[in-house]
């Protein structure tokens, strides 16, 4: 999937997808009876009814993070 905020997205199942931010997995989006978001450092979870929100979950966190380093 195409790389946005630093984030490339890989579908690995019919049903799970990995984020990576260069050579590491920083989470994974499980699909069940909803998008399940889990991230490598159990700092980012949710469910959503579409991949699309759980995605922007964790991209929306990962800027946030990257912010907070600047400081």
């Amino acid at each position: 999937m195409a790389d946005q905020h630093g984030i490339t997205w890989r579908q690995d199942s019919e049903t799970t997808w990995t984020a990576r931010a260069g050579d590491a997995v920083v989470a994974t989006i499980t699909l069940g009876r909803q998008y399940e978001l889990l991230s490598a450092d159990d700092a980012v979870r949710g469910s959503h009814s579409s991949f699309g929100s759980a995605q922007a979950q964790l991209e929306a966190h990962h800027q946030w993070a990257l912010a907070v380093q600047q400081d």
